[in-house]
């Protein structure tokens, strides 16, 4: 697959218990995982048909267990001094052998990002139930975000609130590939700024009974089962803090 620089090309997940956090994104999506892609053993993919759709990796004292999103780079290198001249901050930078380059950075907002540039095929698997179909950045300086992402990607960027009461931005490049969400008095003054990933739920199984099954695997809900535009979606944690969203675009209103 073509690098497209700015689309979605990952997403990871932290874990406390690789063998429990496996059991509950099985039971959850149905996911397989397959430990051979990283030649180094420390990075667990999970796949479809032999196609990457997420990754779990262990982490790391004194840090948050969290979901990140990656976005595509021609060149993790060039990348990293974008985001440093536009008041970002580089966390990590990295080669995976044999695999691309890996860069996490914060935001000038403090939300925090990766960038992948693979060096070989890549077929980040997306936009089906039971994997990544939206990825959505909750932000408290909706103008600092929007400007930072548009400098390294081009993003075409849509506001489709009223930019007040509800500041959302669609992003894209040809089509909608991100969104963001300016946080306001609903999101409790402790919530750091965050990317949100969503996950595709099967129409035939419904929002409300995957949240069911999530919850008896071990998930909180953090927000119930809600009609919006985009389709019926939830909020939840899994077993041990990740933050998710799942979400049924059949229901979709607009």
């Amino acid at each position: 697959m073509p690098i497209r620089p700015g689309l979605p090309s990952l997403a990871d997940v932290t874990y406390t218990d690789l063998a429990a956090s496996k059991e509950f994104y099985s039971g959850l999506f149905g996911w397989q995982f397959d430990s051979t892609l990283d030649p180094t053993g420390h990075y667990t993919y999970a796949v479809s048909n032999g196609r990457p759709i997420a990754g779990l990796r262990p982490a790391q004292p004194e840090q948050p267990v969290v979901w990140t999103l990656y976005l595509q780079s021609g060149s993790a290198p060039n990348t990293a001094q974008q985001v440093k001249n536009q008041g970002g901050h580089v966390l990590y930078q990295n080669e995976a052998p044999g695999q691309g380059h890996v860069l996490i950075a914060a935001d000038p907002t403090g939300a925090v990002v990766g960038f992948w540039q693979p060096t070989t095929e890549w077929d980040f698997q997306t936009g089906r139930p039971n994997t990544l179909v939206w990825s959505e950045l909750n932000t408290r300086d909706g103008k600092a975000a929007d400007e930072f992402y548009r400098l390294l990607f081009d993003y075409e960027q849509q506001q489709i609130g009223d930019g007040e009461h509800f500041d959302y931005t669609v992003w894209k490049l040809g089509h909608p590939a991100l969104g963001r969400m300016h946080m306001g008095t609903a999101f409790p003054a402790e919530v750091p700024p965050h990317w949100l990933v969503y996950f595709g739920v099967d129409p035939e199984t419904g929002t409300d009974a995957l949240v069911k099954r999530a919850v008896s695997l071990g998930a909180t809900l953090i927000k119930e089962p809600e009609d919006i535009p985009a389709g019926r979606y939830a909020v939840l944690s899994d077993i041990a803090g990740a933050t998710f969203a799942v979400i049924d675009n059949s229901k979709a209103s607009r």
